[in-house]
């Protein structure tokens, strides 16, 4: 077996919470992790292929009756074994890459308008995380599942709303130094 990415450990994770087709999986993933680890349709299937192919996931098909067939994927035992090892593990360190930070650092080569630019549609974005965060609380607080599990859940999402909370701060502050 090769080493697994991130990605697959990620659909690995996202199995724990039961059976699903990859359809499930990337509606799942769009409101849970989707605010910390995106993946697309294109993404998804390979690594479900991939995942079946080294008895991580199992895959059962249900013929379907004037539409396609509707392929379910369930974690394996050695699947959750992957899973848990991985998740005891200390994760890599993050090198982070920002653009907009990237910009502004060399902002004095253009323009001042261009870095309020850059700055008022940062703050702009993070407003929208922290709306969007919102709601995906309110979700996680409607939705079934331990304690425990809901305690974890709101830890992520929590950290989220601190890093825009904190980018939105940074932009304001920055918005008033460059008038």
């Amino acid at each position: 077996m090769k080493r697994l990415n991130q990605s697959q450990l990620a659909l690995l994770g996202l199995l724990s919470f039961g059976a699903m087709s990859g359809y499930d999986l990337k509606q799942l993933s769009d409101w849970s992790v989707g605010y910390f680890w995106r993946e697309s349709y294109g993404q998804i299937y390979p690594h479900l292929k991939r995942l079946e192919a080294d008895g991580l996931v199992a895959r059962k098909t249900e013929r379907g009756t004037g539409r396609r067939d509707r392929h379910e994927y369930r974690l394996t035992a050695a699947g959750k074994q992957t899973l848990q090892r991985w998740l005891a593990k200390p994760a890599a360190e993050e090198i982070p890459r920002n653009e907009m930070l990237l910009k502004v650092f060399f902002g004095d080569l253009v323009a001042p308008e261009f870095t309020v630019e850059h700055i008022a549609r940062q703050k702009a974005q993070s407003e929208a995380e922290l709306t969007a965060y919102a709601a995906v609380q309110k979700r996680i607080e409607g939705e079934q599942g331990s304690p425990r599990q809901k305690q974890h859940w709101l830890m992520t999402l929590r950290y989220g709303i601190h890093i825009a909370q904190a980018q939105m701060n940074w932009c304001e502050e920055m918005l008033k130094e460059l008038k």
